[in-house]
């Protein structure tokens, strides 16, 4: 894979995106990041939050010289692909409903743009129970999230977020 779109809310990252995106540097030359921003949805931690938070956790996550970058985006993932000049869109599954999920995206998303093709990872088992709107439950009700987000958003988390844990 010459240069590929990783899209999601990131609302917040994970470790299992952390995961995804410490396999895609053996994968691709170039990885693009894309925070979705959804004016319809009421996020928990704003897009440029997210995007500087996602920026410092892969800062560190080097191999083969691969570039990692972090955008904002909105409106259909095909044309946010597109727009940043990747022909592959990567999703993450975590399980067999994931993939179900997943897999009715990339046939709404080949019918849009045929040009793009999406390709699927797994996390690994030790993240499959990770998602963010769990994160958000645990977060909100003062629970520990060190097992769950690297050690920066879970830094911001108790610091701006959940200040009482």
């Amino acid at each position: 894979m010459n240069k590929c779109f990783f899209p999601g809310s990131f609302d917040p990252f994970t470790l299992g995106h952390k995961n995804i995106i410490e396999k895609l540097v053996n994968l691709s030359d170039e990885i693009i990041i894309g925070v979705g921003n959804h004016h319809e949805k009421n996020s928990f931690i704003d897009a440029n939050t997210r995007k500087n938070l996602i920026e410092d956790t892969v800062k560190t996550i080097t191999k083969n010289n691969t570039s990692i970058t972090v955008v904002i985006f909105s409106g259909l993932v095909v044309d946010a692909a597109k727009s940043n000049k990747c022909k592959t869109i990567v999703r993450g599954v975590r399980d067999t409903s994931d993939l179900n999920y997943e897999l009715r995206m990339y046939n709404t998303n080949r019918r849009l743009e045929k040009g793009i093709e999406t390709v699927f990872l797994s996390t690994d088992n030790n993240y499959n129970h990770i998602s963010s709107s769990l994160v958000r439950q645990i977060c909100k009700l003062g629970g520990s999230l060190e097992s769950l987000v690297p050690e920066n958003i879970n830094k911001y988390l108790k610091n701006h977020i959940n200040s009482g844990t």
